[in-house]
């Protein structure tokens, strides 16, 4: 496992740049998540490492853009709030164990509106990037 020196946002609005995309992780070793997001974005993410009610309640609210959840299988604690909260039509399991992340389901799942995305804990190195990059291609997209 990669060493984490990730330091949570201060207390008070945790998102709070309107131009950067906003990030919630949860899950097994969110505050590496955290990292890796904003790590991915080149500056252009803001991350935090919540729990995940915490987290989907955030986005629900619109004061995070998007979800990150893992845990083992990738599709049952990883997402489970985010679907009670958000709803199933707005979350996607880009990898399982027994599933490898691609670019190309990552990119249809934003492309589709998904706002919340759920992978195995030892898919984090390879999710994430793949999700930021996925997300920021689809915002630079619509930005024209």
């Amino acid at each position: 496992m990669l060493p984490c020196h990730y330091t949570p946002l201060p207390k008070g609005p945790l998102m709070t740049d309107n131009k950067a995309i906003r990030v919630v992780a949860a899950g097994v070793d969110a505050s590496l998540m955290a990292q890796l997001a904003q790590d991915a974005g080149g500056g252009r993410v803001e991350a935090a490492a919540l729990g995940d009610m915490q987290g989907a309640r955030l986005v629900k609210k619109g004061q995070a853009d998007f979800y990150l959840g893992t845990c083992w299988s990738g599709g049952g604690g990883a997402l489970a709030a985010a679907t009670a909260i958000l709803g199933a039509k707005q979350v996607g399991i880009v990898g399982t164990p027994g599933m490898v992340v691609t670019e190309e389901r990552v990119r249809t799942m934003v492309g589709e509106g998904r706002i919340a995305f759920g992978f195995a804990y030892e898919q984090t190195a390879t999710a994430i990037p793949l999700i930021i990059k996925a997300i920021l291609a689809h915002r630079d997209a619509q930005a024209g």
